[in-house]
């Protein structure tokens, strides 16, 4: 099987990116790839906590699509973003990273924006797992026009601030024109006493992790150093178990045991 979609959304601050890069982390050390790791904050941040360089982005590619398209070329406009979306696709051992950029601009991206649309399906489908890390919202998957999602990954701290957001996300979510198979809620940085918050309403999920708080994830991210593949000891386990919970067909196909 292959070209299964995530992804990731929750406030900020609520260490969506980190969990990103963990679950790709995870999913290259049990043998499911290769992976795709699209940025789609536009805050892109997925590549410093992976620790890849970036250059061009989607967004650089749509300008420069868009001027293209107000000339009169012998190149087709396809064979142009065939060469230029291959320019912004940084690759890495087991997994690819594509970083979108800013969503609009001040001109009219429709035949940019279709063309787009096109390509990231065809590219989904080369890899095992697309891992999606959005901004606070998810209207940037609207605004893909990626038509499903396998698994809507709602990361929300253990706090009513926290929890209240993820329950946006989920209404978000149904109002949206895109389907969402599985929904999983990840309560991250869970303290010791493992708690709920008082007055706890869980937004609509079939299933619930807890990633505890993880000094050594803390310690990387206020010095800058990348969650690479030995980071995050402590909460490697729970992260483990939130990427079985999004992916449990291809945890069984490459023959991971629990």
């Amino acid at each position: 099987m292959s070209g299964l979609l995530l992804a990731l959304s929750g406030k900020g601050g609520s260490g969506k990116t980190t969990l990103s890069a963990m679950i790709i982390r995870q999913l290259l050390r049990s043998g499911v790839q290769p992976v795709l790791a699209v940025d789609a904050d536009p805050n892109a941040t997925l590549a410093l906590t992976l620790g890849v360089e970036t250059g061009a982005t989607i967004a650089d590619l749509r300008d420069r699509m868009g001027e293209a398209a107000e000339k009169v070329t012998e190149i087709p406009k396809e064979r142009l973003l065939d060469r230029w979306l291959a320019e912004t696709l940084v690759e890495e051992s087991g997994f690819d990273l594509l970083t979108m950029g800013r969503p609009e601009g001040p001109k009219c991206y429709c035949y940019v924006n279709g063309l787009l649309r096109r390509y990231l399906k065809e590219l989904r489908a080369n890899y095992a797992v697309t891992v999606v890390d959005c901004e606070a919202g998810m209207e940037y998957l609207s605004r893909l026009t990626l038509e499903e999602v396998d698994t809507l990954v709602m990361v929300a701290e253990n706090t009513p601030v926290g929890l209240a957001s993820a329950r946006r996300i989920a209404k978000l979510a149904d109002s949206l024109p895109v389907r969402v198979r599985r929904r999983v809620l990840a309560v991250n940085k869970l303290g010791p006493s493992g708690a709920l918050t008082p007055n706890f309403e869980r937004p609509a999920a079939e299933a619930l992790a807890w990633i505890p708080y993880d000094e050594d994830i803390y310690r990387r991210c206020a010095e800058g150093r990348p969650i690479d593949a030995y980071a995050g000891t402590t909460a490697r386990p729970a992260v483990e178990e939130l990427t079985r919970l999004c992916v449990p067909q291809l945890y069984e196909s490459a023959g991971v045991s629990r």
